[in-house]
């Protein structure tokens, strides 16, 4: 069975990708680590991807950030 979060996961290094972003997700300052959150969230609306409650924080601790900025964000 596929990690459900396999697509979060490739969605956040690409987004950091796009974004101009020559670091590891786990590297990226608070802002930046907001905007690639912005366009993974997007993204995944784009698709019909329903996130649940926390997926901010599980997507964080997976991607190795496990600082403060990466739960600074409200759920959308």
């Amino acid at each position: 069975m596929a990690d459900p979060f396999d697509v979060l996961r490739d969605s956040c290094s690409a987004a950091a990708r796009n974004l101009g972003l020559a670091t590891d997700p786990q590297q990226l300052s608070p802002e930046h680590w907001q905007q690639v959150l912005t366009s993974v969230e997007t993204r995944a609306r784009m698709h019909g991807i329903n996130l649940s409650e926390g997926w901010r924080e599980s997507l964080a601790e997976q991607m190795g950030r496990n600082d403060a900025d990466a739960f600074a964000a409200t759920e959308s």
